[in-house]
């Protein structure tokens, strides 16, 4: 069963529902945070179920590439991906920082990206 084309729209449904999360929740933190506790949820709960969507649908992918131990890049794409969850701290303690912030979120995207497409050895 070819389930690759699955896979990677799941995958990249996640990365959004991730960011999308973050994103979210920086921009409540710089509303001044007294946001109903259902629209903070929300996005906690996108966040969540989107970093673990992405997680377990990255391995996935691995093993339906056929690849038998970590590669460089895919070890490349499991830090990004943990600091992407790590990232939950900067938006609840250093939103202040809110620019850099947005730039670094671009940045792990965009190297995973990288990583992802052009698979360097």
């Amino acid at each position: 069963m070819n389930y690759y084309g699955t896979l990677t729209i799941v995958h990249i449904t996640a990365i959004v529902m991730t960011f999308v999360g973050l994103t979210g929740l920086l921009a409540l933190k710089l509303g001044g945070g007294a946001a109903p506790g259902r629209t903070r949820l929300i996005f906690h709960l996108a966040f969540g179920i989107g970093w673990l969507a992405l997680i377990v649908t990255g391995f996935m992918l691995g093993a339906a590439l056929g690849l038998k131990g970590a590669t460089p890049w895919m070890n490349g794409l499991v830090v990004i991906w943990l600091l992407a969850g790590a990232s939950m701290v900067l938006v609840n303690r250093f939103h202040r920082f809110a620019p850099w912030i947005v730039v670094f979120f671009i940045a792990l995207v965009a190297t995973a990206g990288w990583l992802a497409i052009v698979k360097p050895s």
